[in-house]
């Protein structure tokens, strides 16, 4: 997921802190879910009401184990804002439009994606057709349109890329990817 969002961010021109700052996000984003009972993020099945009430405390006990945190803070914008959607129906803040910080924009694009395409304890991969239909369907609702824009022209190209690829050939995309914005 953050090869992916790096790769959208690139095309949109973030740059030194604020891609290094979306890195770190995408790596940390879901770091609050260690506060979840594993009877919940394990669940095959779709969660009910209740359990999703608690799912979604996940960005919050993020957000209290990244602020103030040296380096970690640089990944709140991504933490808190991930869930949240373009129209203002996301969570936890409902937040719309451009007050999403553009990292979490980009991350939002970058994580349903790869949701859609991989295989969860819930669920079979989508084509990319079934994927893009989604995020097009999407556009303007959940997602930041001008974000899209971009990432319509490397989703195929992304998916292709990632479709065969071994954990280990991920982890040196993802390696490549870091140490270019990292410096190292």
């Amino acid at each position: 997921v953050a090869w992916i969002a790096a790769s959208i961010a690139e095309r949109m021109g973030l740059m030194g802190s604020s891609m290094q700052s979306l890195i770190a996000g995408s790596f940390l984003h879901d770091v609050g879910k260690i506060g979840i009972p594993d009877a919940i993020l394990l669940k095959p099945g779709k969660l009910d009401s209740e359990e999703f009430s608690i799912m979604r405390t996940h960005v919050e006990h993020g957000m209290e184990i990244v602020t103030g945190m040296g380096w970690l803070h640089d990944a709140s914008d991504v933490v808190a804002a991930h869930h949240e959607k373009w129209d203002g129906t996301g969570y936890p803040n409902n937040i719309k439009g451009v007050d999403i910080p553009l990292s979490a924009s980009i991350f939002a694009v970058a994580d349903v994606f790869d949701a859609l395409c991989s295989k969860r304890p819930y669920k079979q991969p989508l084509s990319f057709d079934v994927t893009m239909s989604i995020l097009e369907k999407d556009t303007g609702s959940h997602f930041n349109p001008a974000v899209m824009a971009i990432f319509r022209k490397i989703a195929k190209e992304t998916y292709d890329r990632l479709e065969n690829c071994t954990e280990s050939e991920v982890c040196e995309l993802l390696k490549n990817r870091v140490r270019k914005h990292f410096g190292l």
